[in-house]
């Protein structure tokens, strides 16, 4: 097999490129300590995985910001806990998918150690 037999490579960049466990965690751990919920960061990845894949499942062609949004209250509604507007909203939601501060501001979803800047 040679590189030169394909027309195009795909990967997924999250946990390959992007360390989604931590940027998530760094979010649901406060957002749930908030709400009086004792959970772990790994329950509540655990949990938010199974509401991202139902999310998915039903709405495939949802933009990624609007499948976070919608996980995070699918994540509220299995835990009985609020998930204000501000919480779920599409611009917040995809401060979560950015991978460096700028253009958007509070990236929260940093690359994994050794993955070089794509900006200038």
């Amino acid at each position: 097999m040679e590189l030169t037999d394909f027309e195009a490579l795909s990967f997924d960049c999250y946990g390959t490129l992007i360390d989604w466990e931590h940027g998530l965690t760094a979010v649901l751990v406060p957002w749930a300590r908030q709400r009086g919920l004792s959970l772990g960061g790994g329950e509540l990845l655990t949990r938010y995985a199974a509401a991202e894949a139902a999310a998915e499942a039903g709405h495939p062609a949802d933009r990624y910001p609007d499948i976070l949004a919608r996980s995070l209250r699918l994540l509220g509604d299995a835990l009985g806990a609020e998930v204000t507007a501000d919480d779920a909203d599409p611009p917040g939601a995809r401060r979560l998918q950015s991978s460096r501060p700028a253009p958007r501001s509070g990236a929260l979803m940093s690359p994994v150690p050794g993955v070089p800047s794509a900006s200038p």
